[in-house]
């Protein structure tokens, strides 16, 4: 089988959850013998030199890369806000070098899938022909991140824009789902939107997978060492450590003056531009997750917008980490409660977990212990692939 891969960014290196998602599933698809190509914009947001991809991701995946400049232009996005139905996130997407490098694809070999990584590539569709079957795999419900942003946003003309913005991709996802073969969402929560919206696509749940090797159990000591690890240029984690910050970290530092909480990601330096809150400290970006994962036991997911599945808990729990997550954040793994991850939805959640676990410290191994078995048997990646592999050729006998 062979399958074309249609990616907004550079999945390589794999750091944040959406390149995860991508390069993970890639190879998964691979290594159950499928033929895979991979066609990714490569942005100034994400850049990797193409060149520098290891050799073994090569041997297993044909990478082809096309630089495109998705900046915002001021000038581009009031044309767009006063003449166009089409939301501007998507047209940044809209390159005539990667449509010509699509067309140089679709010319050298004959594909039976192609499966773009969401909607905002929907556009190339026109560009493909009739002949591939063509999927999406939706990371996420783009505009249910988008609505629960404009109903949070505080600014009133930022808030009506942010509305705009929800109902153009709202419908671009709509006419999408009339467009396509195949639907392919992260998550069965995902799933039930897209129902609401009344597509008749065949479909299958196919979450993002880890690899558990990859992975060592890690959960040692009793002593609460939390951390946090997200892009900080991504605005639902800001607004989520916003919240975080002024509405439960003053009150759980006052009961545990010694507790500190290590944040770790993309852009940091930016996001805490004036004094570091008490008893946080910035790691900035790091290379490999799996270090700084290493060093903490505890997490926080305090995420108030979100849709698909948050890969870092999955690398979390995959260690054994103990998850601390908002409703949001943990939607979409099938979690349990109290048994896989904790789930904090107020400063009051935060401050009743952290009490159960200073006072039952064992609880903070037994957790990371069920955690990881549950990644293991519910998000083994080469297992998810093969289930992928087996859809994708039912449909196409």
């Amino acid at each position: 089988m062979k399958i074309l891969i249609l990616s907004t960014k550079m999945p390589w290196p794999p750091r944040d959850g959406g390149a995860i998602a991508t390069m993970n599933l890639a190879m998964g698809l691979a290594r159950n013998g499928a033929d895979v190509t991979l066609l990714s914009m490569n942005t100034a947001k994400h850049y990797f030199p193409p060149g520098q991809i290891p050799d073994h991701i090569r041997d297993l995946i044909n990478i082809r890369s096309v630089d495109v400049d998705t900046g915002i232009r001021p000038f581009r996005l009031l044309l767009n806000l006063l003449f166009s139905s089409r939301p501007y996130i998507a047209e940044r997407f809209i390159s005539k070098t990667f449509q010509l490098e699509l067309g140089k694809c679709l010319a050298e070999t004959s594909f039976d899938i192609i499966q773009i990584e969401g909607p905002y590539l929907g556009y190339y569709k026109q560009f493909i022909g009739k002949g591939p079957i063509l999927a999406l795999r939706a990371h996420n419900l783009e505009h249910r991140i988008w609505n629960l942003r404009a109903r949070q946003e505080q600014n009133p003309i930022r808030r009506v824009y942010l509305k705009s913005l929800t109902q153009r991709i709202k419908m671009l996802e709509h006419k999408l789902l009339w467009n396509l073969d195949l639907l392919v969402p992260i998550s069965g929560t995902d799933e039930e939107g897209f129902m609401q919206m009344g597509h008749r696509l065949q479909t299958m749940v196919c979450p993002a997978g880890l690899d558990p090797d990859d992975y060592s159990f890690s959960n040692s000591g009793e002593d609460i060492r939390l951390f946090y690890i997200g892009a900080l240029d991504w605005a639902p984690n800001q607004e989520g450590l916003d919240w975080f910050f002024s509405k439960a970290w003053p009150e759980i530092i006052s009961r545990w003056p010694d507790l500190v909480l290590h944040v770790a990601g993309r852009n940091s330096s930016r996001y805490f531009t004036a004094n570091l809150p008490e008893n946080v400290h910035a790691e900035g970006e790091i290379d490999d997750a799996i270090p700084f994962f290493s060093d903490h036991n505890v997490m926080i997911v305090p995420l108030l917008s979100g849709s698909g599945i948050r890969i870092k808990i999955l690398e979390a729990m995959a260690m054994g980490k103990v998850v601390i997550s908002s409703t949001i954040g943990a939607s979409g793994l099938g979690a349990k409660d109290g048994e896989h991850l904790f789930i904090a939805d107020s400063a009051e959640d935060y401050i009743r977990i952290l009490e159960n676990l200073f006072q039952k410290p064992l609880l903070i191994r037994e957790t990371g212990q069920k955690a990881r078995q549950f990644v293991t048997e519910k998000f083994d990646n080469f297992v998810l692939s093969k289930k992928l592999i087996s859809f994708y050729k039912a449909q196409l006998t």
